[in-house]
């Protein structure tokens, strides 16, 4: 069986000296396809760079991440858009609520999001949303995030509106996103040792409802701590799930 990686940053400078060795060893490992993730505008051309040098192999998300708020101007829109045209691309994203850091309001972040959803209508792709609650309980991306998202007319064929990318939420979070048709993302943050909460949130989702990402080059398992992630991760993060559920990992 091969996986599917939903969610790597290869273009990150941490791969600058050996992103090509780095790509062959996931291969290797049994991953087959990778999404790769362009969110920033000087991401994009880049994103596009990569999947050509793998046809078939690796394909991208594009979007403006909330950090960028204050860079995405319409003409940016437009440029996003082509892109969203190509053939790398499968997904818009990652598009969200970012409330950790102070990177603008919350008008601010939904006014960038709701700017770039339309895409996904216009596109036929599904969306991968990024959501992190702030420092203080009151600051709730997750709900912000799903109360805007029951405006969302992006209707896709397939079962998946989109992706919670690196769920952190709530059973009850979890619960909103999949009654919008959205799958979790879960990555090495599941098999961190505090993160009990996540495993017993996954297990009520159920395996038909998630889908395996890394963030490399950021979060790699319990087992490799303080190292560079990347997507030959894939399937120890696989195992650990499928131990978990108790089902099979070979297929």
């Amino acid at each position: 069986m091969l996986f599917v990686e939903t969610h790597s940053h290869l273009n990150d400078d941490a791969f600058s000296a050996d992103r090509g060795e780095v790509v062959g060893k996931v291969f290797a490992a049994g991953v087959g396809k990778i999404v790769e993730i362009a969110c920033a505008p000087p991401e994009w051309q880049q994103g596009a760079d990569l999947c050509a040098a793998y046809p078939g192999k690796i394909k991208c998300a594009f979007g403006a991440h909330p950090e960028y708020l204050k860079t995405l101007t319409p003409e940016l829109l437009l440029e996003l858009g082509n892109f969203m045209a190509g053939p790398c691309a499968v997904a818009l994203g990652e598009v969200g609520l970012d409330y950790w850091w102070d990177i603008g309001t919350k008008e601010e972040q939904l006014a960038l999001l709701d700017s770039q959803l339309p895409l996904c209508a216009r596109f036929s792709k599904p969306a991968v949303f990024h959501a992190r609650n702030g420092r203080q309980p009151a600051q709730h991306a997750y709900t912000d995030l799903l109360e805007d998202l029951k405006n969302w007319d992006y209707r896709p064929a397939k079962r998946f509106r989109g992706v919670l990318h690196c769920f952190s939420g709530t059973w009850a979070d979890a619960r909103a996103g999949l009654d919008l048709g959205l799958a979790l993302g879960v990555n090495g943050t599941y098999t961190y040792k505090k993160n009990e909460d996540l495993r017993e949130t996954v297990k009520k989702a159920g395996l038909d409802n998630i889908v395996l990402e890394t963030d490399c080059p950021y979060l790699p398992p319990q087992s490799s701590r303080g190292k560079r992630n990347d997507p030959s991760f894939i399937p120890e993060i696989a195992a650990m799930v499928a131990a978990h559920l108790g089902v099979s990992n070979a297929g």
